[in-house]
């Protein structure tokens, strides 16, 4: 049987369809709330396209690994690194060193393809509000169809050898059917994984792939019939595109019908003599050029929203209408100056490929990324924002040998207050201890104590609990810490307490029981409550504020509602049960009629959106002794 293939123009259009869906949901046009579907259509069409490829080489018995790669590598490489290298120049202008030095680090994971590891790793999902101002988080679907490109060639050619056609459709078709499974369950059980990883994104390449295998076996369809058939694949895409919210359960089944959608129209375009009437819409010559230029469209719209975001713009109005001429532009050139000539780049080995594209890209953006770490993301740029210089000024830097050290009595690494032959007590607790250690030592010397300072990410008082009972990490170091502290007078209590919220959280007894045991022992029990959590882009508008010579945005009120805890509420139910202990709230500092502030004496106090920074602890306490004196003196 035949299976040569030839150009379509109808699936550049249907490119052009998917790359418009995500520009305008990125471009933030409210209606399209599930535009972020056109990612899942491009799997679709490369599943189709990478496997008729293989499927017709096979076939013909000419397939070759060698030309296979040299063809990914020539399409998708050049482009990426122009990006990838260009985009760091705004954002050695623009971004601030943390976010900065973010960048720096996904440079490399997006040229390694392993983007979505990372943003699976160091993300609150996709659309958390922590990925609005990351220029690079478009790659993860890049990093997901180039593992794709990694595995199938190899797994469909030992199926191909080993399975008759139709039991290879069959063996393949079991395959999709698993993993739409693994799909279905991973987005309800795990979200974030399933968004960005490849496991539960291959059940919709692989649906482009059953259609490729089983495309010449098709039957051609008559015009009425295809006609229908797009309308309602058209209808099948377009109706996921206004009504699915990006919080709702994804991919899972909620990506089936558009990718179902995106597989009638392919084949509404099979008999080219009698198009259905949505692919010939599709092949206008408007559709077929955005198709063309999709890829690096894709590639470069979501960077130039997030640097006119970052920046304090809103993407409405003439900005939003600008920052889209302006996705097309860069497209247009990266086409037209990188990805064609790329295309035509004669390279007849791999190691051709290697030498002449990805060594040098992978020399130049190791080297952008290793300048960037080095000088912590150049801090020095933005002066006016010295308290968000890591080394200076970040708790877990300043005080690096007491926190996640995993140690026991280090007390001449890490001590506070004043330092005597006998120590007074302990500082134990997770980050929030750490970044309490600042406040704690302003207290201290004024009280004339001398503290030391134990705080390991996690660990809260104990080893906190699973669900299943079972602890979150190996409970030695926790109990000989705690062990530790109750030899000494004062115990100081430094916890995310919101993560332990609720009393259907596991922890929540058992951290109650924990101060109840403390108490119990004789010893003088501290507990801080901490400050209140603030918006990401709350925070980042704040540094602009500080820090740019111009801002554009108005200024926003520097205050943000005080956070009232419901009443079960880990730090109500502890202040009900021991009334007589201290505690230190920072919100009696940072909170004033019903409003919070960010700000002492025109410094930022915050490191992130729940952790102070070393001269902000240090400033709050000197605050907090003004107003309340010290309440580790009266005890």
């Amino acid at each position: 049987m035949s299976t040569l293939f030839k150009y379509r123009a109808d699936i550049d259009g249907l490119r052009a369809l998917a790359v418009l869906l995500v520009l305008f949901f990125h471009a933030k046009f409210s209606a399209l709330s599930g535009g972020f579907i056109g990612v899942d259509i491009f799997f679709v069409i490369s599943g189709f396209l990478i496997t008729k490829i293989i499927f017709s080489e096979v076939q013909q018995n000419n397939f070759s690994y060698k030309s296979f790669y040299i063809r990914r590598i020539k399409r998708l490489a050049p482009a990426l690194i122009f990006l990838l290298l260009i985009t760091t120049v705004p954002a050695y202008l623009f971004l601030f060193s943390y976010d900065l030095e973010i960048f720096a680090r996904n440079l490399i994971h997006a040229f390694i393809a392993t983007s979505n590891f990372y943003l699976w790793q160091n993300t609150s999902g996709y659309f958390s509000p922590n990925t609005d101002l990351l220029p690079l988080l478009h790659t993860w679907s890049l990093a997901v169809e180039e593992q794709f490109y990694f595995i199938w060639p190899t797994l469909f050619i030992f199926l191909h050898k080993f399975c008759r056609e139709k039991v290879l459709s069959r063996t393949i078709y079991l395959l999709f059917l698993c993993l739409f499974g693994l799909s279905i369950y991973l987005s309800n059980t795990s979200p974030d994984s399933a968004y960005f990883l490849l496991p539960s994104r291959a059940f919709e390449l692989l649906m482009g792939a059953l259609l490729a295998i089983n495309y010449a076996r098709l039957p051609n369809l008559p015009k009425w019939q295809n006609d229908t058939l797009s309308v309602l694949a058209l209808i099948l895409i377009l109706v996921p595109a206004f009504t699915i919210a990006k919080q709702d359960v994804f991919p899972g089944l909620n990506a089936f019908l558009p990718c179902f959608g995106t597989v009638l129209l392919i084949y509404t375009g099979k008999n080219q003599q009698q198009l259905g009437i949505i692919n010939k819409l599709l092949s206008l010559k408007t559709f077929v050029f955005i198709g063309l230029i999709s890829y690096s469209l894709y590639l470069w719209h979501w960077p130039i929203f997030t640097f006119i975001q970052y920046v304090g713009l809103e993407l409405t109005g003439a900005t939003r209408i600008i920052a889209i001429i302006a996705a097309f532009f860069c497209a247009y050139l990266s086409w037209k100056f990188i990805e064609q000539p790329g295309q035509r780049l004669k390279l007849t080995s791999l190691k051709m490929a290697f030498m002449r594209i990805l060594l040098p890209g992978f020399i130049l953006l190791t080297s952008i990324y290793a300048v960037i770490d080095i000088n912590n993301g150049f801090p020095e740029r933005f002066k006016n924002l010295s308290e968000f210089n890591k080394d200076l000024n970040f708790p877990s830097s300043v005080r690096k040998h007491c926190f996640d050290a995993d140690k026991i009595g280090n007390i001449e690494q890490c001590w506070l207050g004043v330092k005597k032959e006998a120590l007074d007590g302990v500082l134990i607790g997770d980050s929030f201890a750490n970044h309490s250690a600042a406040f704690i030592d302003v207290l201290a010397k004024n009280a004339g104590l001398f503290l030391h300072d134990s705080a390991s990410g996690g660990h809260p008082i104990l080893t906190a609990k699973l669900s299943n009972n079972k602890l979150r990490y190996s409970p030695e170091y926790a109990l000989q810490r705690f062990e530790y502290a109750k030899q000494f007078d004062h115990i100081i209590l430094g916890v995310n307490w919101d993560n332990y919220s609720s009393p259907d959280n596991n922890n929540y007894e058992y951290l109650l029981q924990s101060v109840s045991d403390l108490i119990s022992n004789g010893n003088k029990v501290t507990v801080i409550i901490s400050a209140p959590v603030i918006d990401k882009h709350h925070l980042h508008k704040l540094k602009l504020l500080k820090g740019s010579e111009t801002v554009f945005f108005k200024p926003i009120e520097l205050e943000t509602p005080f956070p009232n805890y419901a009443d079960d509420h880990i730090v109500n139910e502890m202040q009900r049960r021991f009334p007589d202990i201290n505690y230190i709230d920072f919100k009696k500092v940072l909170c004033r009629n019903g409003k919070c502030t960010a700000s002492l004496n025109d410094s930022i106090v915050y490191r992130n959106t729940d952790h102070l920074n070393v001269s902000g602890a240090t400033m709050m306490a000197k605050e907090y002794l003004r107003l309340y004196g010290n309440p580790l003196l009266s005890r």
